[in-house]
């Protein structure tokens, strides 16, 4: 007799984190929380990143890909103002 066969797993998605280094201003969100800060440190696969946040809201750790979004700052392409 033949046992019947095991139903197939499902398959993790591959994800690729943004790629971001120490030092690196970043915006992040997490549930209600959002706020801007800097990475402290992140793992060599870029998937947990703890950052240095602003406002004093301390050093947090982020899980990218369960429910926390960690993007780097856009670059403020409006600091030259000549005032006209």
């Amino acid at each position: 007799m033949v046992a019947p066969a095991a139903p197939p797993q499902p398959r993790r998605k591959k994800v690729r984190h943004p790629r971001l280094s120490v030092g690196e201003r970043v915006h992040f969100a997490e549930g209600t929380t959002t706020g801007t800060g800097t990475v402290d440190a992140v793992t060599s696969d870029y998937a947990i990143v703890w950052v240095w946040t602003d406002e004093g809201q301390g050093r947090r750790m982020f899980l990218q890909g369960y429910g926390s979004i960690v993007s780097p700052e856009p670059k403020d392409t409006d600091a030259y103002d000549d005032g006209a």
